[in-house]
């Protein structure tokens, strides 16, 4: 464990990064974000996906630490919650898929974190919720934005607002799973499997969809649909496709190699 308090395991062509500090419920200070978005960042240039998860059954993220927080004013938060953001922004634009493994509690921080994730597992103890009204605060890493984009605003603004939870079975009911929850000693093997299905697929193809998902969900229809034509031209004049093809007018699994 290091003392930024994040852990990486790999495993072939997945890695998994933990936030590991489960004595205050992983929650993220500045430098667990910092340290956090330069792991996954490093990994996205080896791995061909990456499983985030919390240490324990307890708590994927509380949430922001609130005693980091208290000392700050609103000149010197600015800053703080500007680089949070951004940490938090790249993991959403990583080159290649990082899938959410939720342990346990998703709560402010540590949900948004979730919603910047390509997409989410969850163990039947997962619970999402932005408390922050409650305290006088609002969400400040991207969750008044991309919470609205999954549920549609009503469901967001209730939320918020109410600081209500929502459990396991109700996320994948609302798509913020995207298969029903399973047991907590399930979950990190569910994630894997997902993940290497993922790292079987091209690598290249995995990046532009990523992209074309990304640019193209806050475009017009015809710029997204001019978006994904440029990046399907691409694919089809690029290599890894003539791979994929042969292999399967073959009928046999491709072998893709590394993303130039």
């Amino acid at each position: 464990m290091s003392e930024e308090f994040v852990a990486v395991e790999e495993h072939g062509a997945v890695a998994v990064v933990r936030i590991d500090r489960p004595s205050v419920h992983n929650a993220l200070n500045a430098a667990l974000l910092r340290r956090l978005g330069e792991e996954i960042g490093t990994l996205a240039g080896k791995a061909r996906a990456i499983v985030l998860t919390g240490t324990g059954e307890k708590a994927f993220s509380a949430g922001a630490d609130l005693d980091e927080l208290a000392t700050l004013d609103a000149e010197a938060a600015h800053p703080v919650m500007r680089a949070g953001q951004e940490v938090i922004r790249r993991i959403e634009r990583s080159p290649v898929p990082v899938l959410a493994a939720v342990n346990g509690l998703a709560l402010g921080g540590g949900f948004e974190l979730v919603l910047a994730c390509s997409f989410a597992v969850v163990s039947r103890k997962a619970s999402f919720g932005l408390p922050e009204a409650g305290l006088g605060l609002i969400p400040g890493y991207g969750g008044t934005q991309r919470l609205a984009r999954v549920t549609g605003p009503h469901v967001a603004r209730h939320v918020m607002l109410t600081g209500s939870r929502i459990d396991a079975e109700r996320a994948y009911q609302l798509g913020l799973a995207v298969l029903p929850p399973v047991e907590p000693g399930e979950l990190l093997p569910a994630a894997l499997e997902v993940a290497n299905t993922i790292a079987a697929k091209g690598p290249g193809a995995c990046r532009a969809i990523l992209e074309a998902v990304d640019r193209g969900q806050d475009m017009p229809l015809d710029a997204g649909l001019a978006l994904e034509t440029g990046l399907a031209a691409l694919a089809i004049g690029g290599t890894e496709s003539d791979e994929g093809v042969a292999a399967f007018k073959g009928k046999r699994a491709p072998e893709f190699g590394d993303l130039a």
